[in-house]
């Protein structure tokens, strides 16, 4: 069952209680039920209508998750500003609930047609074998949440996509969650959390373009070197890096602006530098 990491960990960031409160009555997550296949007995068809169920929640989810991080993100900021007036503040919270109740009747629903596919004996066995197994992985499970949800804000708020290998490497997590084996996914993050230099401190100084050299900065030549980095820097997994790019972006597109071919040639010979041992 696909993208677990959008139906059931970007969902719950906001749901937790109700989440809960729902899985006390017997309800049980995609992962739960894909962790007791074997048990469960499912049918190839079956399968096939969860993926689905799965993949339709996952269209419809993206732009309610979305719609929630803006209103959090307001609202956290009014929190944060000392002279911020109580109504403001209710104001941002009516609106932060208003954007989350979308999202929590898609989880809901979405559960209750997953549990609509299974028998009536395989939701009794389910419900019996759910909290055993979500026992054993409980204290993980919400590890590599946390884990998960720090990395992906930090990504998002790059301000820009992830590259190819950083995407990758989550799907591999994704694929780790989705069969329940929460240790794999656990090392797994571990390891990107690692290699993306994810706890290393932002650093705020600015770029020094000037000390490298311009290179061929003939027009045809400096398209393919950008084509070139451009393509090279989709191995990028280091956030320090994507944010010095990043940074070398609105560089380039100024001296672009300008026509300034030599600064042009010296943010390229910089970025090759960069892109020189991956």
């Amino acid at each position: 069952m696909k993208s677990i990491l959008y139906i059931l960990l970007a969902f719950t960031t906001c749901v937790r209680a109700d989440m809960n409160a729902w899985l006390q009555q017997g309800l049980v997550t995609p992962e739960v039920i894909n962790s007791l296949k074997s048990e469960l007995e499912l049918s190839a068809e079956q399968q096939a209508k969860m993926q689905a169920i799965v993949e339709a929640a996952q269209a419809e989810g993206l732009s309610l998750e979305q719609a929630v991080k803006e209103a959090q993100k307001a609202f956290n900021g009014l929190l944060k500003n000392r002279e911020t007036q109580a109504e403001a503040a209710s104001t941002a919270l009516t609106k932060l609930l208003e954007a989350e109740s979308p999202l929590k009747h898609l989880q809901l629903r979405t559960l209750l047609q997953l549990r609509d596919v299974l028998t009536v004996e395989q939701q009794r066995l389910a419900a019996k074998l759910a909290p055993e197994r979500k026992a054993k992985t409980a204290g993980l499970e919400t590890q590599v949440r946390q884990k998960a949800m720090a990395l992906r804000e930090v990504v998002d708020g790059l301000g820009v996509k992830p590259t190819e290998t950083m995407s990758e490497r989550g799907k591999e997590i994704e694929g780790l969650i989705r069969s329940g084996d929460w240790a794999a996914a656990n090392d797994a993050l571990e390891q990107l959390i690692k290699d993306s230099g994810f706890n290393e401190p932002v650093t705020t100084e600015p770029l020094d373009f000037s000390k490298f050299e311009t290179g061929d900065i003939d027009l045809e030549v400096l398209k393919q070197r950008y084509e070139q980095v451009q393509e090279k820097g989709q191995s990028v997994i280091s956030i320090p890096m994507i944010r010095q790019f990043v940074q070398a972006k609105q560089a380039f597109e100024e001296a672009k602006e300008a026509q300034d071919a030599e600064k042009v040639g010296r943010i390229l010979t910089w970025a090759e530098k960069q892109l020189e041992n991956l």
